[in-house]
């Protein structure tokens, strides 16, 4: 006769359920977030490591530094860009330029020849002095005797503090890795223009 009405709510066991999908895919989403910058700090840290190596054997090979080598166009093919002063230091934005292209076409370096190298979006790593790399910075930014430095550019805070713990202190306000901005965390949102790691 008098049939039973039903609630038609969700019941308590329905809505924990959903909460618990919710869950696992917003983890998802920020766990994939997490691996996508790690892997973009771990490639910019490979760049570097590779252009500091191509630095070094290049200097070993020709007795100067890329960039800054007072023979370049007579001893590597198809070098456009122009020679160095051989004075030890990086020191001009064509020299800086120069130095890239001088690794690439000497086949130390893997890239575009005259362009600075980029790595996952708008982050570059290049080879400068020490004077160059953070023009307009104080000096005390800089690591102390550097003379040429591996300059990164367009990071965070987060990724900056993460290449120091891999390369350096820990600290990018001293030892060999400086960031131009004093990071005071691990902040995605605090932009970093240039850090700098000595290399001599």
């Amino acid at each position: 006769m008098g049939s039973k009405l039903r609630n038609s709510g969700f019941t308590l066991v329905e809505i924990s359920i959903v909460l618990v999908i919710i869950g696992l895919i917003l983890g998802g989403i920020l766990n994939s977030r997490s691996v996508f910058r790690n892997a973009q700090t771990k490639d910019i840290i490979k760049a570097m490591n590779e252009m500091s190596t191509a630095a070094q054997q290049f200097k070993d090979r020709f007795g100067m530094w890329p960039g800054d080598y007072s023979n370049a166009t007579a001893s590597i093919a198809g070098l456009v860009c122009a020679n160095g002063n051989g004075n030890g230091q990086v020191e001009t934005a064509s020299e800086t330029l120069c130095a890239t292209e001088s690794l690439i076409r000497a086949g130390m370096l893997r890239g575009t020849a005259g362009l600075p190298i980029n790595v996952r979006g708008d982050s570059t790593v290049s080879i400068t002095g020490a004077t160059q790399a953070l023009t307009g910075i104080s000096t005390d930014r800089l690591p102390a005797n550097a003379t040429n430095v591996l300059r990164i550019q367009n990071i965070d805070c987060d990724i900056a503090i993460q290449i120091d713990r891999a390369t350096d202190d820990g600290n990018v306000d001293t030892g060999s890795f400086r960031s131009a901005t004093s990071c005071a965390g691990q902040d995605e949102a605090i932009p970093v223009v240039s850090a700098v790691l000595k290399i001599n």
